[in-house]
């Protein structure tokens, strides 16, 4: 999962912190000390679309901006230094959880939205969070720029106002100041876009994935993004099913279609807009305002670590819901299996699981809504947390089991072609070149000017070569000719050429744009071409000359020897090249040959350069619909914790696996895994290093 370096890890190469921990990772080591809890006091807030910023409150109970400034202070700031970064780029998201990560939507924005009580007063980033749903099976391509400043903080003393500072002690107080204070402000420019494809047929899926842009096996975007791969949204889709979001700092265009859009995006880092506030930072008021009576502690210690666990938790639930959702509202795009008996069970099993996920996201939501104010006022915080701090490998085993998306259409009727190429065009390449490859095995070389016998047999079947045969990917043909001399010494001339006239692997045409069949696998022979056989008159003959029995060998056998094409044709006498139609059953329309030269040696002329072909079509199943076949119904599980250990029928390949896990998982490596940090200066005087930030002391 590619995340964006938010500015807060860069601002840790100005604070000289050469590699933090992540939150997860900080938590893995064992308790925190007090230090890192205090840590927690610094609260990172969107900024609401209504007044707000230096010495105004925020009340966490509410999850509400106040319009007071309850505090005064000086016009002195305390600039924390350096470049912030410039960059634009193009991410594939998977979720609404990284979606937030991608976005540097700040921790407690982000549970309040996972929880569902997102204040109403939220930052034009939230509402554009809200609007965007974003899952497994939604292709979704967010395009981000961001250009922000340092954090500034209020420098020397914070004081509360007289009228305020007798409200202390009551509840008047945190209904007008809240319980925390803005000390700190982010300026900048930024834009936040997002194309959404809901792909709800199979061409449409087997065009991107032709295309690249999504996964050949699983179905899902690719982790890559960038213009390329929204205009293959484009090309692969109606502009129906596309949906195009943007949210900006200060601009009000709204792109309608895929080219706006990339115009647009484009050319907003160019732009010489106007900056607005990006992100606030707020402490209790008794950690920095200088009067605060010492024994009147007003806001609450929130582990912000666990607190995040819980947020990524609800969101993975709520993906997990939309996902089995959108499986069983359009069941024909995925592999349930081969019988209708097969994807009904799986259908229903995914609609239960539905069931399971929306009750675990109550359960969750209700024991932990008010987390977020207070973690140790509630048992349930730490209960929860115990529960879902897993919750990555839980969301991981559940998509495994998860159907995977068709990428090919394998039902649809579709003639035999290679790279673009019809039957009879590929078999007549070879046969052209292949002009005096026929063998003699009876006679001399010459054919003494007929009549002349000439028999052909066409068969098709899978270029099984070992190994997994729903893997074989070329159609073989087979074409048995023989040509006779009826007369003489019956000189016989013998080929019989095998040659791929089909190729899964590779991208077919299909409406003026390519598909894949990667998905697909040859049933039976590979071809829908019914099988015919010999003509049994012949055998009359035996019948005739007083041989009943051998009369009805002969029928027997030939009625055993079943092809997809014959011919039986005869050559006039003085016969040099003709074309036979008659005696054609079968795929085999027409065959051109070359039966005699004149010469004493016919070898290097003999040939049958150009066949006729009626039509053949493949004869496909997908791949995972075989596999899904063998799918048992794993029992349903109240406990998060051992759905990992469960027995769930038909185990995932290792590169799918590798793609949910690339999804699903959001933890983040230390910054120095992911860029090179130079060496930096210590954090500016007035300002200490907390979790890889620059921040003004707290007094408490």
């Amino acid at each position: 999962m590619a995340h964006r370096l938010s500015v807060h890890w860069l601002l840790a190469s100005l604070c000289g912190l050469t590699a933090g921990l992540t939150s997860s990772q900080a938590f893995a080591q064992g308790p925190r000390s007090e230090e890192e809890r205090e840590a927690d006091k610094y609260l990172d807030l969107e900024p609401p679309e209504t007044l707000s910023g230096y010495g105004y409150g925020y009340n966490s109970v509410a999850r509400q901006h106040t319009l007071k400034q309850c505090v005064t202070f000086g016009t002195g700031r305390i600039d924390v230094g350096g470049p912030s970064g410039d960059t634009l780029q193009f991410n594939s998201v998977k979720s609404n959880d990284e979606l937030a990560d991608d976005m540097d939507l700040s921790v407690s924005a982000k549970f309040a939205m996972s929880m569902g009580v997102a204040s109403t007063s939220s930052s034009a980033k939230v509402k554009f969070l809200q609007g965007t749903k974003t899952n497994f099976f939604t292709h979704t391509i967010l395009a981000s720029y961001s250009s922000v400043e340092p954090m500034k903080y209020i420098a020397g003393s914070i004081v509360l106002k007289p009228e305020y500072k007798a409200m202390l002690g009551t509840p008047a107080f945190r209904a007008a100041c809240g319980d925390y204070v803005v000390i700190g402000m982010q300026g900048g420019r930024w834009l936040y876009g997002t194309v959404q494809l809901v792909a709800k047929d199979t061409t449409t899926q087997s065009r991107l994935a032709a295309g690249g842009a999504v996964d050949v096996e699983s179905g899902t975007m690719s982790s890559g993004g960038g213009v390329n791969t929204v205009n293959a949204m484009k090309s692969a889709s109606n502009s129906n099913d596309l949906t195009i979001r943007v949210s900006t700092s200060g601009s009000q265009t709204n792109p309608v279609n895929i080219d706006q859009f990339i115009a647009f995006v484009q050319a907003f880092p160019k732009q010489n807009g106007a900056k607005q506030t990006y992100k606030l930072k707020a402490v209790p008021y008794e950690g920095v305002v200088d009067d605060w009576p010492p024994s009147n502690p007003l806001a609450p210690l929130t582990d912000l670590i666990k607190l995040n666990t819980l947020a990524e938790a609800a969101w993975g639930l709520i993906a997990l819901a939309e996902d089995t959702n959108f499986v069983t509202q359009n069941a024909g795009v995925f592999a349930l299996g081969t019988t209708p008996a097969k994807r009904t069970a799986r259908a229903n099993f995914i609609k239960a699981r539905r069931g399971f996920y929306l009750s675990q996201l109550d359960a969750l939501r209700s024991g932990a809504k008010n987390c977020d104010v207070d973690w140790k006022s509630s048992p349930a915080c730490e209960q929860l947390y115990t529960q879902w701090k897993d919750w990555e490998n839980f969301a991981i085993a559940e998509y495994e089991q998860l159907p995977r998306r068709y990428t090919s259409d394998c039902a649809t009727p579709r003639e035999v072609t290679l790279a673009g190429t019809d039957l009879a065009m590929t078999l007549n390449t070879h046969l052209n070149k292949a002009i005096g490859a026929f063998q003699n095995i009876k006679g001399d070389r010459e054919i003494d000017g007929g009549p002349t016998a000439v028999r052909a047999f066409l068969d098709f079947k899978p270029n099984f070569t070992g190994g997994d045969p729903l893997a074989t990917r070329k159609l073989l043909a087979t074409l048995d000719m023989q040509i006779q001399e009826k007369g003489g010494d019956q000189s016989t001339f013998v080929y019989a050429p095998r040659i791929d006239v089909a190729d899964l692997a590779q991208p077919i045409p299909n409406g003026g744009s390519m598909v894949t069949l990667n998905q697909c696998a040859f049933t039976g022979t590979g071809v829908r071409a019914a099988q015919v056989s010999p003509n049994t008159t012949a055998c009359d003959g035996l019948k005739q000359l007083g041989f009943p029995q051998l009369a009805d060998q002969c029928k027997a056998s030939l009625a055993g020897a079943k092809h997809h094409g014959i011919l039986f044709a005869t050559a006039a006498k003085g016969a040099r090249t003709e074309t036979f139609t008659k005696g054609v059953s079968g795929a085999i329309r027409s065959l051109k040959c070359t039966v005699d030269s004149d010469l004493k040696d016919d070898t290097k002329s003999i040939a049958c350069p150009e066949i006729g072909v009626g039509s053949v079509q493949f004869d496909l199943v997908n791949s995972q619909d075989v596999l899904a076949d063998k799918w048992v119904s794993p029992p349903l599980t109240v406990n998060p914790a051992l759905v990992k250990n469960l027995p769930r029928g038909v185990q995932p390949s290792a590169s799918y696996t590798a793609t949910v896990r690339k999804s699903i998982d959001t933890s983040k490596k230390p910054l120095s895994t992911q860029t090179k940090v130079l060496r930096a200066p210590a954090c500016k005087a007035g300002l200490v290093a907390y979790r890889g930030e620059c921040v003004r002391p707290l007094k408490r």
